[in-house]
């Protein structure tokens, strides 16, 4: 048995190859049971799938009659940026908090406009719980209120995945690859 010295936590090379074989296994029974589905509305079966590190998926998933169509879905664009703040300010209206928010400002393309929806709903998650902080350290008494500051900090903080150029490069050639 060997152990990796400078591994966050040691593992032997038997438990890494348990590992890969596991993955292995379960890719292939996905693939065998993918096989016998035939892709008719008759069947009742509709699989989908869905990856945000396209360089990451076995060939094996994209061959003639497993996944018939990959769709490339972009990131938002201004008003889909608008739409999904406005689908967090509404969640936090519901739970009580009060907001105080530019959303047109925020969906902007300077603040927002490489990032996808995840890493806005994220920096808005982030944002409420610096506002819940700000309510408890005021000693609690008061409703949490999302500012405009809130999330500024927040979105700023977000290091959009697509501003990567490689990243970017690798979805372009993906989609170039696989989409029709």
């Amino acid at each position: 048995m060997y152990f990796y010295r400078n591994a966050p936590c040691p593992h032997t090379t038997c438990q890494l190859e348990f590992a890969f074989n596991e993955i292995a296994r379960v890719l292939s029974t996905f693939l065998n049971e993918m096989d016998g589905v035939d892709g008719s509305i008759g069947d009742g079966v509709l699989v989908l799938g869905a990856t945000n590190r396209p360089s990451t998926l076995d060939s094996a998933l994209l061959r003639p009659g497993r996944f018939d169509r990959v769709i490339y879905v972009p990131n938002p664009d201004q008003e889909g940026r608008r739409m999904i703040l406005e689908a967090q300010c509404q969640a936090w209206e519901k739970s009580g908090a009060a907001i105080e928010i530019d959303i047109n400002y925020l969906s902007g393309d300077d603040l927002t406009g490489m990032m996808t929806g995840a890493e806005i709903v994220g920096a808005c998650r982030e944002a409420a719980m610096l506002a819940i902080r700000e309510s408890l350290d005021a000693g609690g008494k008061t409703i949490p209120i999302v500012l405009q500051r809130h999330l500024q900090v927040t979105l700023q903080d977000v290091k959009p995945l697509l501003s990567n150029a490689a990243v970017l490069s690798e979805y372009t050639s993906f989609e170039e690859e696989h989409v029709k």
